[in-house]
């Protein structure tokens, strides 16, 4: 069996691991700037790559759900929904509802700031459809990046027909293209939504919403396609790259982007924004970390990151504001300046060290029994949800 057709049977890839690990420590790096804003421009400059860690984690999480989708032996379309949607909601909302009222107490937020809209739409997923909800425009955030989950969410909904639809590598080009030309649509139509708040937190809010978000999910479909395709693996098996030296190309290519010329040419942002430039170079690094996969590319401390990536998401906001003030008031040299690298360096690490302890135990006592439970729900005879015949 070719390693092509053995991909979909693999319910533990390294390279899927890896991908979600590097993607929470992209995000990592980007919130550790809200903690040093003394931070020299070079240093910060290179954490801001973490800029667009999420889209990455969309990019991976289509490429799973894909490989989760081709195992069903069940292949009519409403059984297989009911599973697949029942299944996500065990894998994500038991910790993400937590996760709501460990920041109510963590954060001391005030009865006064308690909004049941806010609340409803988190619990339903349909946050990121407002800046209000999210919020961009301030108030309570029932949970910090709460906006990526929501998208996700939406994006589950969508799945089903999408896995049964794009079915080839011409359907899944073909779906980007369509969700190109939406999130262009978006981009023109959300200009004129919400007036009355502020021309950034309607930027803000336009490019976390759904609409905007939709391509990134479609390039993971490419991916998946792509790996599938008998004659673009071939391709990539004869080239001469490999994982780790496409890894140093995009390295290159992430600080290059950091100089997007869209920032001066206003119509090619609007063409080919950040986020979906970097999508193209993700997309196309994790083909060959996926078909030419190296123990150097995705080392198995970033594959371990990544298996609890979900939970590290969730708590490294409540990590650095612990560990910033604590690490602050201890340390022995300047925070300013070139001491300022040494800083952040040393806070990053903490970060992703503690967030990563404390994720053990709740992938372990929240994530995995609910996970578990949600499968348990379709096997043999369950009288819940029996497995269509």
């Amino acid at each position: 069996m070719s390693a092509v057709s053995k991909f979909d049977k693999q319910y533990n890839s390294r390279a899927i691991d890896a991908l979600r690990g590097y993607a929470i420590l992209f995000v990592i790096c980007m919130h550790v700037l809200d903690h040093v804003p003394s931070l020299v421009w070079p240093a910060k400059r290179l954490l801001l790559l973490g800029t667009h860690g999420v889209q990455l984690f969309f990019i991976a999480s289509a490429v799973t759900l894909l490989m989760s989708w081709s195992r069903e032996q069940d292949h009519l379309l409403a059984p297989r929904t009911r599973r697949f949607l029942i299944n996500r909601f065990f894998r994500i909302a038991p910790l993400y509802f937590s996760a709501i009222v460990f920041y109510w107490f963590f954060e001391n937020v005030q009865l006064v700031n308690f909004s049941t809209e806010k609340l409803l739409a988190t619990l339903l997923f349909y946050n990121s459809w407002s800046p209000y909800l999210i919020p961009t425009v301030g108030g309570w955030k029932t949970v910090p990046g709460g906006w990526s989950i929501s998208v996700e969410f939406m994006f589950y909904l969508l799945f089903p027909l999408l896995a049964q639809t794009v079915t080839t590598l011409r359907r899944a080009v073909l779906f980007l293209a369509i969700s190109y030309a939406v999130m262009l649509g978006a981009s023109i139509y959300g200009q004129h939504l919400y007036p009355e708040i502020s021309l950034e937190a309607r930027e803000n809010f336009l490019f976390y919403w759904p609409p905007n978000q939709l391509v990134v999910f479609a390039l993971g479909f490419v991916l998946y396609r792509a790996i599938k395709s008998s004659a673009v693996s071939a391709w990539v098996q004869r080239s001469l790259l490999n994982a780790n030296n496409v890894t140093v190309l995009l390295s290159l290519a992430l600080l290059l982007a950091q100089f997007h010329p869209g920032k001066v040419v206003p119509l090619l942002n609007f063409l080919l924004p950040k986020h979906l430039l970097l999508s193209l170079l993700f997309t196309s690094w994790a083909l060959f970390l996926i078909l030419k996969p190296s123990n150097i590319a995705a080392p198995k401390i970033v594959g371990s990151i990544g298996k609890m990536s979900f939970s590290i998401y969730l708590i490294h906001f409540a990590t650095l504001a612990v560990v910033s003030p604590l690490l602050a008031r201890a340390w022995p040299l300047p925070t300013t300046g070139v001491a300022s690298i040494s800083y952040v360096f040393v806070l990053l690490g903490l970060a992703v060290l503690i967030s990563y302890q404390v994720a053990r135990h709740t992938y372990r006592l929240i994530e995995k029994p609910f996970i578990q439970y949600g499968k348990s729900l379709f096997i043999g005879g369950s009288t819940l949800f029996p497995r269509t015949k």
